[in-house]
């Protein structure tokens, strides 16, 4: 096994795992983790198909070529990252939108 391939499959397990665990959370302020996690996926749906064809497309071009196999784990390594990031962003900026509104809440 490659170190690429197994990077990646580590990446699935954390996904997997990170996922299950927005998915199940307890709702807060804001927006839900449920309803972060499912948004974060479809974001990554969408890239993700749009990284894999543009790697074929540009990679080429400066000398890289990839097979696919290959394409879909360096893509997938990028979509767990992306994930864990995009999730942690979007219930930063929900509990500081929360946190901002119960300041103004307080001060009428």
């Amino acid at each position: 096994m490659s170190l690429l391939v197994a990077l990646g499959l580590v990446s699935l397990v954390f996904v997997a795992a990170f996922t299950w665990r927005a998915y199940t959370a307890q709702p807060g302020p804001g927006q839900s983790p449920r309803s972060a996690i499912i948004e974060a996926w479809m974001n990554i749906a969408v890239g993700f198909a749009v990284n894999f064809t543009a790697n074929f497309a540009l990679l080429p071009l400066v000398g890289a070529h990839l097979t696919p196999a290959t394409n879909f784990w360096l893509g997938w390594i990028y979509t767990a990252i992306s994930i864990a990031r995009q999730y942690t962003i979007r219930r930063w900026f929900n509990a500081k939108l929360h946190a901002a509104a119960q300041r103004l809440a307080g001060a009428a």
